[in-house]
C-alpha cells in the first residue's frame, strides 16, 4: 500500500504526465456491476486501489480533467458502503481494527475532496444522507461493522443535504439519547446531614478532599470572593446565595451539584442518607453500558458535524441544548465518584470512566456548537449563554477536583470546557464579560491551589486555565477594562490573603 500511495501522490502533483498510472490504478478498483451485485465481495487490492483513488481526489486541484473517472469510482464504491456491513464484503484477513481503518482513510479523503470540489459536494450531498440513516438504521449481523463506519463518519462528514440533515439527527436524538442518570436529591434533613457529616470528615478520607482557605474565614472563599471583588453597583455582582445580577435581571449561579442535591466536598458523606444517595448515585451510572455509552458519543459528534454544515429546524436545536444541558448537569456529580465508590474496579472500571468523560466531551463540544446558531442580540439568547457558561464553569471545576483530573480525557475535557467558556467571554461583543470573569475567578483559584500546579510541572489544567484567562484579559483590556480590573486586583488580594495566611500558620508552627 505504500509504494501504491506514493505513485498516487506523484500522479496527483502532474496527472498530465502520469494519466496511464492513474488509470491502471483505476483499472484495479472493483467494477460497478460487482458493487451493485446482491452479495459483493472485495479484495484487498480493489480496497487498496479505491483508497488510492480517492486519496488523488483529496490532493489533485479540481481544475484538472482527470478527475472524472475516479470521482465516479469514489462515488460508487460510497454509495455501496451499506453492502459493506456484512463482513462477507470484506477480505478473511480483514478484522474490525483494519475495517474501521479503512473507513476513517477513505472518508478522511472524501471530505477533502468535496472540499477541493464544489460539483463533487454537490453529488456527494445528493445521496450520502440515506447511506449514513441506512448504517444507523442498521441492525443486521454486521452492526458492529455499521457502527465502525459510523464512527469514522464522526471524524470526518461529508456533505448532506438540510432535509436529510435534521431526518439524520432526529433519528440520533430518538435512538441514541438514552436518559442521562439523576439522582433523587436529598431530604432537607438528609441534605443537612449529609453536609453536616462531609464539613467534619477528615481532609485525608479522599485523595481529592482539598480545603485551599483558613477553616475560620469563609469571606476568602471563591463564593463569597465573587461578591468582595465583583466591583461598584453598576457592575454585575454576585449575591452570597450563588446569584448574579446583570443589566437589572438575576441569573441563578447554582452549581451541578447543587442541583442534584449533593455537596461538593468530596469527603466520606457518612449518614444514611449520603450513603443512600452515593449508593443511587453509582447504580445509575453503572446501568448505563460501554456500548450504549459509545452510541452517545457517536451521536453527539455527529451532531456536532451536521449543525457545523447546514441549518436545522430551531425546534431540533432546541432538543440538543436540552440533552447537552443535562449532560453536563450531570458531570460534577460524575466526577465527584471516587474509585471506592463504584462496583466495577479495575479494567472494567477505568474502560468505563474513559468512556464516559468521552462521552462529557462529546456532548460539551456539541452544546458549544449550538451556541453559534443563537441570535447575537436576543434575550433568550443571552439567558442561554449565560446558563451555559455556568454549566460549563461547574464542569471545569469538578474536572480540577476530581480524583480522575490526571487522565488524559478528563484533561482534553476540561481543556474543551474551557474553550467554551472562552468562546462565550468573546460573544455579544464582550456584553458578557462581567460576568464571566466573576465565575472564572473561583476557576483560576482552584486551579492555583492545586498541588501539582506549582513547580516544574505547573498541569495540563493549569496550562489551560492560564493561557484562557490570559486571551480573555486581553480581549476584555481593549472592550471593557474596568471587569478586567476588578478581576486581577480580586485574584492579587486573594492570593495575598491566601499567603498571609501559610505564613500564620508556619509562624505557628
Amino acid at each position: 500500500m505504500e509504494a501504491l500511495t506514493e505513485l498516487c501522490d506523484l500522479i496527483a502533483e502532474n496527472p498530465e504526465q502520469f494519466s496511464e498510472k492513474l488509470a491502471w490504478i483505476c483499472s484495479r478498483c472493483p467494477p460497478s456491476e460487482s458493487l451493485m451485485a446482491g452479495s459483493p465481495r472485495v479484495s484487498r487490492s480493489q480496497l487498496n486501489a479505491v483508497l488510492a483513488v480517492a486519496r488523488f481526489l483529496a490532493r489533485c486541484p479540481n481544475q484538472t480533467d482527470h478527475r472524472q473517472r475516479p470521482q465516479s469510482i469514489v462515488l460508487e464504491f460510497l454509495r455501496s458502503v451499506p453492502a459493506s456491513f456484512n463482513q462477507p464484503f470484506w477480505p478473511q484477513s480483514y478484522g474490525h481494527d483494519a475495517i474501521s481503518a479503512f473507513y476513517v482513510d477513505f472518508l478522511g479523503y472524501v471530505a477533502k475532496a468535496t472540499d477541493l470540489s464544489p460539483d463533487f459536494a454537490t453529488v456527494v450531498a445528493g445521496f450520502a444522507g440515506e447511506v449514513v440513516i441506512t448504517a444507523l438504521n442498521y441492525d443486521g449481523e454486521g452492526s458492529g461493522i455499521s457502527r465502525a463506519f459510523l464512527m469514522a463518519l464522526s471524524q470526518n462528514f461529508p456533505p448532506i443535504l438540510p432535509s436529510d440533515a435534521e431526518s439524520l439527527v432526529a433519528s440520533l436524538l430518538d435512538q441514541f439519547m438514552v436518559s442521562v442518570p439523576v439522582s433523587t436529591p436529598l431530604s432537607p434533613r438528609e441534605a443537612g446531614a449529609a453536609a453536616s457529616e462531609t464539613s467534619t470528615s477528615s481532609a485525608q478520607s479522599s485523595p481529592i478532599s482539598v480545603n485551599h482557605y483558613p477553616p475560620n474565614d469563609i469571606s476568602m472563599s471563591p463564593a463569597n470572593e465573587v461578591s468582595r471583588h465583583s466591583g461598584s453597583s453598576s457592575a454585575a455582582t454576585a449575591s452570597s446565595k450563588g446569584s448574579a445580577v446583570v443589566n437589572g435581571g438575576s441569573v441563578a449561579w447554582k452549581s451541578g451539584i447543587e442541583q442534584f442535591g449533593v455537596s461538593y466536598a468530596f469527603g466520606d458523606g457518612g449518614g444514611a442518607g449520603g450513603v443512600a444517595m452515593l449508593r443511587q448515585q453509582v447504580s445509575s451510572f453503572e446501568e448505563e453500558s460501554v456500548e450504549s455509552l459509545g452510541k452517545q458519543e457517536i451521536a453527539f459528534k455527529l451532531i456536532a458535524h451536521i449543525l457545523d454544515k447546514v441549518q436545522i429546524d430551531p425546534k431540533l436545536v432546541d432538543q440538543v441544548r436540552l440533552i447537552t444541558k443535562k449532560q453536563l448537569q450531570s458531570l460534577p456529580v460524575f466526577l465527584k465518584l471516587r474509585k471506592r465508590d463504584w462496583t466495577e474496579q479495575g479494567p472494567l472500571l477505568k474502560t468505563r470512566i474513559n468512556t464516559k468523560l468521552s462521552v462529557y466531551q462529546a456532548a460539551s463540544r456539541l452544546k458549544i456548537k449550538s451556541l453559534s446558531s443563537l441570535d447575537s442580540e436576543g434575550k433568550s439568547s443571552k439567558r442561554l449563554l449565560l446558563e451555559a457558561l455556568a454549566l460549563l464553569v461547574d464542569a471545569s471545576e469538578a474536572c480540577l477536583l476530581s480524583v480522575w483530573r490526571k487522565l488524559r480525557i478528563c484533561e482534553d475535557l476540561f481543556s474543551t470546557l474551557v474553550a467554551g467558556i472562552l468562546q462565550i467571554a468573546v460573544t455579544r461583543g464582550g456584553q458578557l464579560l462581567r460576568v464571566l470573569l466573576i465565575r472564572l475567578k473561583p476557576l483560576v483559584l482552584t486551579a492555583c491551589a492545586q498541588a501539582d500546579t506549582w513547580g516544574n510541572s505547573r498541569g495540563a489544567m493549569f496550562e489551560c486555565v492560564l493561557t484562557t484567562s490570559c486571551e480573555i484579559i486581553e480581549f476584555g483590556w481593549i472592550k471593557d477594562r474596568a471587569p478586567v480590573d476588578t478581576f486581577i486586583l480580586g485574584l492579587a488580594s486573594s492570593f495575598r490573603e491566601r499567603n498571609d495566611y501559610e505564613e500564620q500558620v508556619n509562624y505557628s508552627a
